[in-house]
């Protein structure tokens, strides 16, 4: 064992034990997924460790590719961040390989021992010379805010299997099962369902099996937790192992410009001669360039039980945009503000909208809707909406002005609360209004 191992051993088996709060048992399937984003989110961390796997016929199996390591994950300067290490095969009976392998949301970084080389590559899209044990182990939506947005947003169905132990931990079993892509439609992940094991207790996910059912060909990817300890993960445990006599290989850094040749000096001007004219010299303009207010592009939707809403109709009045979704965790305290935002202008010249993003079904934000008595107008089925308006993060408000320029657009984040963010919209809806 190297001395960094027998370090990460030590150091993990030290870590002060978390205990997270119990749960009862929820059938709802998505209910369980949001429960498990939650917790990812409040989690100071975790180690365990982990082996991968083939399931499916026996020929199919020796084919396949395994993975037994050490999984860390926790917080870091740039979010959350995941620390893989162990042995990876290609195939049953392959060679084995070591590797240790660090992902963030941006970036991913791994001892490349033949090279003797520290590697950093751009996360998105995956670098070609990556380690196969990276793209095999599918956990990276961990990463994500979201962890499981991106599944249910391309899910055909999502079920509630009951409860199953995993490694001595009762879990809810929650199936995804995604519409099959036919021919040139074909894209996206591979697999045909997710069959998530979400710990009844404290809610972090031990086991992944990703399906393939391509008709005469089936098997699975399976990714199985054990020994999992929740405690804060010390920065050393979420980096590779750096020697010192490995370069480092980092094509995210910019890299710094070249010095540029100082110009040739000037002679020093005749203080006694007139000055010369030139006659294409012009008086500079005193006026510094305004900047230019972005224009909302064209747009046109129906609100839940209305009549249609275009930027005609929106033409001297000010429209607020509230991209959102039943999925989304940090919108249940944006939604609340919204509302009041709406309650607030409700008497003025200011309609308050919300596009509802990524949703199954119209019965759900319906319902979220009502029961919360929210105060803004639904809008089913936003999903090209939020794409004319480029909207990436959830939830985003967006504020347009009489004239139809954008006067505000943002989303909550470390440095911008939702009490803020609602004094913020606040302030953009009063100063369109003054104008």
């Amino acid at each position: 064992m190297s001395r960094f191992h027998a370090a990460a051993l030590a150091a993990l088996l030290a870590v002060p034990a978390f205990v997270a709060p119990a749960f009862g048992q929820e059938t709802d399937p998505e209910a369980v997924l949001r429960a498990s984003a939650e917790a990812l989110a409040e989690t100071p961390g975790f180690a365990a460790q982990f082996r991968l796997v083939g399931e499916g016929s026996e020929m199919i199996k020796n084919t396949m590719p395994s993975m037994t390591g050490r999984l860390m994950f926790g917080k870091g300067e740039d979010g959350r961040v995941l620390h893989v290490l162990g042995e990876a095969r290609d195939s049953a009976n392959g060679p084995s390989s070591a590797f240790d392998i660090v992902r963030t949301g941006e970036k991913i970084t791994w001892t490349d021992d033949a090279k003797r080389a520290i590697v950093t590559r751009r996360a998105t899209p995956e670098p070609r010379e990556m380690p196969s044990a990276a793209r095999l182990l599918h956990l990276a939506n961990l990463l994500d805010p979201e962890p499981y947005a991106a599944a249910l947003a391309r899910a055909e169905a999502v079920e509630h299997e009951g409860l199953k132990a995993v490694a001595g931990e009762n879990c809810d079993v929650v199936l995804i099962s995604f519409v099959k892509a036919q021919g040139a439609n074909r894209g996206g992940p591979g697999h045909t369902a997710e069959r998530w094991f979400i710990s009844a207790g404290d809610r972090l996910p031990r086991k992944l099996e990703q399906i393939t059912d391509a008709g005469m060909l089936k098997f699975s990817l399976v990714t199985e937790m054990s020994n999992l300890r929740i405690g804060e993960q010390p920065p050393e445990m979420l980096d590779v192992r750096r020697p010192e006599d490995y370069r480092v290989d980092d094509n995210t850094v910019a890299a710094e410009p070249k010095p540029q040749p100082a110009p040739p000096s000037e002679p020093e001007p005749d203080m006694t001669a007139p000055p010369a004219q030139d006659p294409a010299a012009r008086p500079a303009d005193p006026t510094p360039p305004v900047a230019r207010t972005p224009r909302a592009p064209a747009f046109s939707f129906t609100p839940d039980g209305g009549s249609v809403v275009n930027n005609g109709t929106q033409n001297g009045r000010v429209t607020v945009l509230y991209f959102w979704g039943t999925w989304c965790i940090p919108c249940r305290a944006v939604s609340p503000k919204v509302s009041e935002i709406a309650a607030r202008f409700a008497d003025g010249a200011v309609d308050v909208f919300a596009p509802a993003i990524r949703e199954r079904d119209a019965e759900g934000p319906r319902s979220y809707i009502a029961d919360n008595d929210y105060k803004h107008r639904l809008v089913l089925g936003a999903d090209a909406l939020a794409t004319s308006f480029k909207v990436r993060v959830y939830p985003t408000v967006i504020v347009i002005g009489p004239t139809g320029e954008i006067v505000y657009q943002a989303h909550p984040g470390p440095d911008r609360t939702a009490d803020q963010m609602a004094d913020q919209i606040a302030a953009a809806i009063e100063g369109a209004l003054a104008n």
